[in-house]
């Protein structure tokens, strides 16, 4: 497996200073081979023209970074106006991806928790998702669905029913083991069951705070302390084969610091 970096946690951020972090990390021994960015870092390209987005495109590969996935905010569920937002939305997601050679784009699903989801919103909301996925591939890039609590993809329940749903029966997931400690999920009893649809891996680590979860405290990936045992998580990813890309995810100033610690974490691991 291979390790990229989110820059959705670095919103405030252009994407040419990201760049120059990578290169001083990359530098100093971190083993980062990708960058999974977020669509509003490629706005300003996009604006520009197709031209600009493949500019980025040919100074990432010649820096040896890949791009694995697009990241997008889209639900599929709040109403139907925003539903046709997000068709919307995924089409021009679409356009950077076909610009940047064709990685994945991910997306949500629903903007609640499963066990809200009145069966009517589940079928209208799988139905936009679809739709989605058949334009996202037919300009070449695929449409991952993101695990994560307060969705209708956050229990393995739902990603059962969410992958029998989905026509051809080959719908892809990132994979998040922290987005299901909120609900006291075990993050491997999920992946052990999904682990064919998974396409694409986020890292992170917290110390959760189950009263008010937005005030969970992030640590480093691989922090002993912290409630996600991304060792367990990883090995079981290596016995299985995956081959694809983890990606370190944290927000915030003190989520900054944690993923500097993730890179130095996972360079010994490389080593």
């Amino acid at each position: 497996m291979k390790w990229s970096v989110c820059t959705t946690g670095m919103k405030d951020r252009p994407l040419e200073d990201i760049l120059r972090l990578v290169r001083a990390w990359r530098a100093s021994g971190a083993p980062v081979e990708g960058l999974e960015i977020w669509v509003g870092h490629l706005e300003p390209y996009a604006a520009r023209g197709p031209s600009a987005l493949e500019g980025l495109a040919s100074r990432l590969a010649d820096e040896g970074l890949s791009v694995p996935v697009i990241s997008g905010y889209t639900y599929f569920s709040r109403s139907p106006r925003d539903r046709d937002a997000d068709l919307q939305d995924v089409r021009r997601y679409a356009e950077m991806a076909s610009a940047l050679g064709g990685p994945a784009i991910r997306t949500f699903f629903g903007h609640l928790a499963s066990r809200q989801a009145s069966p009517e919103l589940w079928d209208e909301s799988l139905a936009a998702l679809v739709e989605a996925r058949v334009i996202a591939r037919g300009m070449g890039a695929d449409l991952l669905v993101e695990t994560h609590y307060q969705t209708f993809a956050d229990s393995l329940a739902s990603l059962r029913s969410l992958l029998d749903s989905v026509p051809g029966g080959d719908l892809g997931l990132i994979f998040d083991a922290a987005n299901f400690n909120p609900d006291h999920f075990d993050p491997l009893d999920v992946l052990r069951e999904v682990y064919p649809a998974v396409r694409h891996v986020h890292c992170k680590n917290y110390h959760w705070n189950h009263e008010a979860w937005y005030q969970s405290v992030p640590v480093s990936a691989f922090d002993p302390s912290g409630d996600v045992d991304n060792d367990r998580v990883l090995r079981e990813l290596a016995a299985r084969g995956f081959e694809g890309f983890v990606s370190l995810e944290y927000f915030g100033r003190r989520g900054f610091s944690a993923l500097l610690q993730s890179l130095e974490e996972a360079r010994w691991r490389s080593a």
